[in-house]
């Protein structure tokens, strides 16, 4: 019997936490919901200073505490998910009237969604908390976190930074929020609950399946495994510089990065040797047995958890490869294919990247798809190339939401630097990758938009002809 009330009070007591939670988080959103777009926009500011500030400390915090990717790319990142989405966002109009044309007599009316619950990964902990909770207080929103527990403290601690930013500037005590002490009860709570208005979900697919799974408005992401073709009239110095920065980056950990590359015959010894030029190392084949079954779990035909985000010197270490540099900058496994039967074919979210020959333009469109077929549908392809009617051709065949041309996957895919593409740590995958959106998500995803439609001064005339 006492057995039994232990039980339900450990059930009950994730379920009493988010109900608190809940409960604050709506009458901030009350207090949220009658500010005006000044008001708003100046909490969204300290909040990105804030966390700008912060950024090389968190950064740190990130690394010690998940043991998983590069100091330097993190501070980065943490940059990119104040200063650079802050720009972004600071000129939108999120409250109230946001469009009133007189000639069509139609009035759009921004109000906010409700209290959002947002689930975060071990691999962007910090990032990604800055970039939701900015997107939720830029619409007015409060937020409530679930954390990663193998990155609790850095969340925590960047909550703190954020929402004592915000309450400084105006905004009510509870906006941001999080779950105190994580676990799989608590997250799962926080979702399904009634007064949860919609859920962002950035994580696994077991995750995002959750939160699509809640019966309500979910914007969930779907699995990366962006996979990337060379073609021969491609300028090769600046691809090779992209795909080396872009594979590199924090280890390899942000899921648009290059997982399988795709490189014309005529070009692939050039292409090969500029890679090890420039810090790759290749894997013998006599290793690659070992190698394959260090970083890819056979039997879930995905990532070794321990190899994610960690260099490339330590996943050759533990694959019994002696001769790797200590500095290599990620590890390059030559194969003959792409597809199910070539298991490390799937996202990897390591500095490892897969290398095949393509004998034709038709052969690398083939090994393309395979690739993009292997848990990638939906989320990002790139191309290096100059030729213009590839380009159409391509874009026209890949089932991706983002196709990428001559540049770095890792950052293009999130809009930092080298294109137009909306910057967002939160990258929809459409329809292919089970998800609500295909484009990267933005503050005009957590509004509701009311219309206003007004009588026209003369109807229209109606015809019988088509």
């Amino acid at each position: 019997m006492i057995k039994d009330l232990d039980n339900k009070k450990a059930i009950d007591e994730p379920q009493a936490m988010v109900n608190d939670l809940v409960k604050k988080a709506h009458i901030a959103l009350d207090r949220l919901s009658v500010m005006d777009q000044e008001q708003i926009d100046k909490i969204v500011h300290a909040m990105a200073e804030a966390g700008y500030h912060a950024r090389q400390k968190l950064a740190k915090m990130a690394v010690d505490e998940t043991g998983r990717g590069v100091y330097e790319d993190k501070v980065i990142k943490n940059q990119f998910a104040t200063k650079d989405i802050y720009n972004s966002i600071k000129n939108d109009r999120t409250v109230g009237i946001i469009s009133d044309d007189k000639e069509t007599g139609i009035m759009k009316i921004a109000e906010p969604v409700g209290v959002i619950a947002s689930a975060t990964p071990v691999t962007n902990p910090s990032s990604t908390v800055f970039h939701n909770a900015l997107l939720a207080i830029k619409t007015r929103n409060p937020i409530v976190f679930a954390f990663h527990p193998f990155a609790q403290k850095t969340c925590v601690e960047t909550g703190k930074v954020i929402a004592e930013a915000a309450v400084k500037a105006g905004a009510p005590e509870n906006c941001v929020q999080w779950i105190t002490k994580p676990s799989m009860a608590a997250t799962t709570d926080l979702m399904n609950h009634d007064g949860i208005a919609t859920v962002v979900a950035t994580g696994g697919a077991g995750m995002v399946k959750s939160a699509y799974s809640t019966g309500k408005p979910a914007l969930g992401v779907g699995p990366g495994n962006v996979p990337v073709y060379v073609e021969k009239s491609a300028n090769i110095k600046q691809s090779l510089d992209d795909i080396v920065l872009s594979k590199s980056f924090d280890n390899g950990m942000i899921c648009a990065s290059e997982s399988n590359m795709v490189v014309d015959a005529d070009i692939y010894d050039e292409v090969k040797s500029g890679l090890k030029a420039r810090g790759a190392y290749f894997v013998k084949s006599a290793d690659m047995e070992n190698f394959a079954y260090t970083v890819m779990n056979r039997e879930k035909e995905s990532v070794n958890p321990k190899v994610a985000g960690q260099s490339a010197y330590a996943i050759a270490q533990w694959s019994g490869i002696e001769d790797c540099p200590k500095d290599a900058k990620f590890l390059v496994a030559e194969m003959d294919g792409l597809g199910g039967d070539y298991i490390l074919s799937h996202e990897k979210l390591s500095p490892v990247l897969t290398m095949v020959k393509a004998t034709s333009q038709d052969d690398a469109m083939h090994l393309m798809k395979r690739g993009l077929n292997l848990g990638g549908l939906g989320h990002t392809v790139g191309l290096h190339t100059e030729d213009d009617d590839l380009i159409t051709r391509f874009a026209l065949e890949m089932d991706a939401c983002r196709i990428l041309i001559n540049t770095p996957t890792s950052q293009g895919a999130i809009g930092y630097k080298y294109n137009n593409i909306t910057p967002s740590l939160t990258l929809g995958c459409g329809s292919w990758g089970k998800n609500s959106i295909s484009h990267n998500l933005e503050d005009w995803d957590l509004l509701n938009i009311k219309t206003v439609a007004k009588r026209l001064p003369k109807l229209r005339h109606e015809s019988l002809d088509f």
